[in-house]
């Protein structure tokens, strides 16, 4: 994993990023946010993100498909036809205070989040097939195995 130097820039790059997680933790006041992310480090063929909102305040904006409005404070995208971030919104609300609505669609919706801290990671990887649909992700730097759909599962939580 390695520390983004602006993570707040860094978020205007995930549009049509496929969305992995979004998990808001109410009584820490956090929220993490894991994309595939577009530009790769050296020796990766896939870059992973994952941002940490502190000091948040989480809000759901429901879409139009019923089906997806029970999700609400925890998502986990799993296998072909996730979603993916559609639209990127952020306005700096005042000192120490700021705001992002991410967009994943018309059925989907979105969520907002107002926070005081934001921290953002990246993981670099490399894969090996392992069968005709299968196929093994390991860390580009210390080559530790980990789940495509879950690439920061230390700081994600674990699965519902």
């Amino acid at each position: 994993m390695e520390l983004m130097r602006d993570p707040r820039d860094a978020l205007n790059n995930v549009m049509e990023s496929f969305v992995f997680t979004y998990r808001f933790d109410a009584q820490r006041r956090r929220v993490v946010f894991v994309v595939d992310y577009p530009f790769t480090s050296p020796g990766s063929i896939r870059e992973f993100a994952a941002f940490v909102f502190e000091e948040a305040e989480f809000q759901r904006l429901p879409g139009d498909y019923a089906a997806y409005q029970s999700i609400t404070d925890f998502y986990q995208g799993k296998g072909p036809g996730g979603m993916v971030v559609q639209h990127i919104e952020q306005k700096t609300l005042g000192p120490g205070r700021d705001w992002v609505e991410l967009y994943f669609g018309p059925n989907f919706g979105g969520i907002a989040i107002t926070y005081g801290r934001l921290t953002g990671y990246t993981r670099g990887s490399t894969a090996t097939q392992t069968g005709p649909m299968d196929w093994q992700y390991r860390d580009s730097k210390t080559n530790e195995t980990f789940q495509f759909e879950y690439p920061f599962p230390a700081l994600a939580g674990p699965l519902e």
